[in-house]
């Protein structure tokens, strides 16, 4: 079956990526960067389109002959590509990709389009384990992306159109770029590890791996047309946040220890250097970080057969022996204000 990879040289595209090829399917990958060494499609000998989805014909181009596009490219901050993008800038460009896909999609006359969108379109949960019914409300510019993009998905339903729906808590797994980084170093150098709140909280996270799974389950399974669907570990056994960071030193072994920061005071003060440009922090992850965050997935374990083979400990630690094996250029450059954490905060904060 031939498909098509938008975002191929992310995280949950080299997963996807290699899933394919084990299926012996060779995609076609579009991205605005290709693939680095070590990820699966290189050396495959695949297509490789290089695009930012911006230009509409040129995206139509590249799914001709495709049954299936896997839309999984998004632009967000925390991302080293996207770090000097505006919020607006971010919004702007996640809506008109997804656009341009859907219109490609039905000019060449893909059977499904699979998109992945995210479980920020939920904002603070109301009540866990949260469904897919739960109301959306958007946190930042990312997250009101996914809502008016899910928008898009259903008109483009209305319209014949055959498209499913993932929504993934935060990915983890090889080539993984964001916020777990900078905690990876710090585990990896043995520095303080600055956790917001008591960390007595859960949240749920997803394998890049699962994830992929699930889009292959969706690409193929009749009941997915038209529905959105979480897909995260399982959500019985999500320790708390304090429990998996201590797990992840003593795995790493390198004896970090772990500074509790006051949720109200770091929450106060990202949101004023979130004004000025200077958070290392998005507001996802600043509003978000002491809550309890589990999501439902019956739907996906009845329509697509999903079931995780990653709890949070586990995709979290081989997610840090591929970051700490991968050498200096997987490493994010030091943030100013983080760095002055690291400086003033271990003698004034109580150490969990």
């Amino acid at each position: 079956m031939r498909s098509l990879v938008t975002g191929s040289s992310g995280l949950l595209g080299g997963c996807l990526v290699q899933r394919l090829l084990e299926r012996g399917e060779s995609p076609r990958l579009l991205d605005l960067v290709a693939a680095g060494d070590g990820h699966p499609a290189s050396g495959a000998g695949l297509d490789f389109v290089r695009d930012d989805l911006s230009d509409a014909d040129r995206v139509a181009e590249a799914a001709a002959g495709c049954e299936v596009v896997y839309h999984l490219a998004a632009a967000q901050r925390m991302k080293p590509h996207f770090d000097a993008w505006s919020e607006a800038e971010i919004y702007r460009r996640n809506l008109d990709a997804v656009r341009h896909v859907l219109a490609a999609a039905r000019r060449c006359g893909a059977r499904r389009v699979v998109w992945v969108s995210s479980s920020g379109i939920y904002g603070i949960p109301r009540g866990i384990p949260c469904r897919e019914d739960h109301p959306t409300h958007a946190l930042g510019a990312y997250g009101r992306s996914k809502i008016e993009a899910e928008q898009l998905c259903r008109a483009a339903l209305r319209d014949g159109q055959d498209v499913a729906i993932l929504r993934p808590m935060s990915l983890f797994g090889p080539r993984m770029s964001g916020v777990f980084p900078i905690l990876f170093e710090w585990v990896r150098r043995g520095q303080p590890v600055f956790l917001l709140g008591s960390g007595r909280n859960r949240i749920q996270a997803s394998s890049a791996w699962d994830v992929a799974d699930a889009c292959i389950a969706a690409a193929r399974s009749s009941a997915a047309r038209g529905r959105a669907y979480n897909v995260a570990a399982d959500p019985e056994r999500v320790p708390t946040v304090l429990e998996e960071v201590h797990a992840l030193i003593a795995h790493a072994g390198t004896g970090s220890p772990i500074v509790r920061i006051p949720a109200f005071a770091l929450r106060a003060a990202a949101r004023v250097l979130h004004v000025v440009g200077l958070s290392p922090i998005v507001p996802e992850h600043y509003l978000l970080a002491d809550k309890d965050y589990i999501l439902d997935i019956a739907a996906a374990q009845r329509d697509l057969g999903y079931r995780p083979r990653y709890d949070n400990t586990r995709m979290l630690c081989e997610a840090y022996d591929w970051y700490a094996a991968a050498g200096p250029a997987w490493r994010p450059a030091p943030h100013p204000i983080l760095r002055l954490l690291d400086r003033v905060m271990p003698a004034r904060a109580r150490t969990a």
